[in-house]
């Protein structure tokens, strides 16, 4: 089984697996027809064997996201790609052991504007070179991973296990994190990190933090392949400072193992991550190909789609690209462990955060 698979296999104990999926929502200039729009899909999956055989489930109903909720996963079908229209809103649904946001821009791409050429080579995303660091690399993570520190908690409810979700809107955009990127001369990702290090910091007991961050892994040979690429990166920090940031990536980036062999290798690692550890706060920046042409669709908060990546034992923080390369910050917590208004001020700490960055930069 490939990593990325595993890590929803091993993140999702308790949780029912046919829960876990992959959505993108587009709203088309006009409704589509649907004739066409099966012929698009079947020709996508053609492309993408990964996806199963088609033909794709695809209905035409009043409500996109009532009925993807309501549905049941995976369909009898032999296809993991399944879609619903309303008018001129399309939303697919992939089960998410074959996709990722990424690979679900690609599909849309490929309905849309494909050209029936086959598309890329399913890989698995694991190198050879990567296991091959082993035996250098547990020493790293034994340091890494040795005293976590908690997050403080307010309370919360003191109601059993609830996980509850934020969406807000902000004005930070695609262009402003290549910005600050350049300025820094590192990466968006890294400083959309820094800054929601930095706001996470009045949560820890004490100077450090360790942060699960999802990573990618695809190579620049297989941007275009569509298929669930994913691993789960604890970087440890000292200090929030950017450059202090940036150099902790890069060092646990450069010590990355596929997650699950860190745990089989350190059965203590996977104490941390399971639910009953250290309360933790995962964060992830939704990775998709740019394409401006395209409108999302918003996704409505607390959708009974899919589940955690790494069960929430304290909160998962993640950006999700919107229609003209806007970020929207989703925020999972669990209410018993935090308020609202809390994981609120977590969000406005990050946006001010993100001001003074850009503001440096420009």
């Amino acid at each position: 089984m490939p990593y990325g698979q595993r890590i929803l296999a091993w993140a999702g104990s308790g949780i029912p697996a046919e829960r876990f999926v992959a959505i993108a929502g587009v709203r088309l200039p006009e409704k589509p027809d649907l004739d066409w729009m099966q012929g698009r899909l079947d020709t996508a999956v053609c492309q993408h064997p990964v996806l199963g055989a088609g033909p794709v489930p695809l209905a035409e109903v009043d409500d996109v996201w009532a009925a993807a909720s309501a549905a049941s996963y995976p369909p009898e079908s032999p296809c993991l790609l399944w879609a619903y229209v309303n008018d001129c809103e399309l939303l697919l649904v992939a089960h998410h052991t074959v996709s990722d946001p990424w690979s679900m821009r690609v599909l849309i791409c490929d309905v849309l504007e494909g050209d029936d050429t086959p598309g890329p080579s399913y890989r698995h995303e694991v190198s050879v070179k990567q296991l091959k660091r082993m035996p250098r690399a547990v020493p790293f993570w034994e340091q890494a991973l040795a005293d976590v520190p908690t997050l403080s908690t307010d309370g919360g409810s003191g109601e059993p296990e609830i996980t509850r979700e934020l969406r807000i809107r902000t004005d930070i955009t695609r262009a402003q994190a290549d910005v600050v990127g350049r300025a820094a001369r590192s990466t968006a990702f890294v400083v959309l990190f820094a800054a929601f290090a930095h706001a996470l910091q009045p949560l820890s007991a004490g100077r450090d933090l360790l942060i699960p961050v999802l990573t990618y892994g695809r190579d620049r040979s297989e941007w275009d392949t569509v298929g669930l690429y994913m691993n789960v990166l604890p970087v440890r920090l000292t200090t929030t400072d950017l450059p202090a940031v940036q150099r902790a990536f890069i060092a646990a980036y450069a010590q990355e193992i596929p997650f699950p062999v860190l745990v089989e290798t350190m059965p203590a690692a996977g104490a941390l991550f399971a639910r009953g550890g250290p309360a933790l706060a995962q964060f992830e920046v939704i990775q998709v190909p740019a394409d401006d042409s395209i409108e999302p669709l918003t996704i409505p908060a607390g959708l009974g789609l899919g589940g955690p990546i790494l069960p929430v034992n304290g909160l998962a923080f993640w950006l999700e690209l919107g229609y003209g390369g806007v970020y929207t910050v989703c925020l999972r917590y669990r209410d018993d462990l935090y308020r609202e208004s809390g994981m609120r001020a977590l969000v406005q700490r990050f946006v001010d955060t993100w001001g003074d960055l850009y503001a440096a930069a420009s």
